[in-house]
């Protein structure tokens, strides 16, 4: 086997996969004749890419493959793939910002998400405080959270007034 051979990933053409569950809600794929699984599956790109490249692994975490434009799937396997996207990562979006206080160091953040109400502490400005563009920012927490404000300006007035403020 070649260099170039063992480097190149085994890329599943969207059209020729299938994504089942069996009884205990384990995911497995359906490609070429072969079942493969139960597996694991993730964004390449999350944050910056979200439905370009999804990285499929088995349970151990070895890599088996990729597949690009999953969309193109049938409606079951898409739907089956983004639940299993979705609780692989979890990334609620912020609505609202009640609060942003500096306690002892450490950010505390009381917000509304899509995902209900959350309080948060945040360790460090720079490091756990990424800008992706003028409006868009993901904050992680001190236990490793993620929390995401897709478009600033789309925030009220107030809770714009804090992240400018605050950050």
């Amino acid at each position: 086997m070649s260099m170039q051979e063992a480097a190149a990933p085994n890329v599943f053409a969207p059209q020729d996969v299938k994504f089942r569950q069996d009884d205990w809600l384990n995911l497995y794929m359906e490609v070429d004749n072969k079942t493969l699984g139960p597996l694991k599956v993730k964004r390449a790109f999350p944050l910056t890419a979200p439905k370009e490249i999804i990285v499929i692994e088995n349970l151990d975490g070895d890599f088996l493959g990729i597949i690009k434009d999953y969309e193109r799937m049938d409606r079951t396997s898409v739907g089956l793939l983004e639940v299993e996207l979705e609780r692989e990562f979890f990334l609620p979006q912020i609505l609202t910002i009640y609060d942003i206080r500096d306690r002892v160091g450490l950010l505390v953040w009381r917000v509304e998400t899509d995902r209900g109400p959350r309080e948060f502490e945040v360790r460090n400005r720079r490091a756990d405080i990424r800008w992706f563009s003028d409006t868009h920012v993901v904050i992680q927490d001190a236990d490793g959270n993620k929390y995401e404000i897709e478009n600033l300006s789309r925030l009220d007035v107030a809770s714009r007034q804090k992240v400018e403020m605050e950050i």
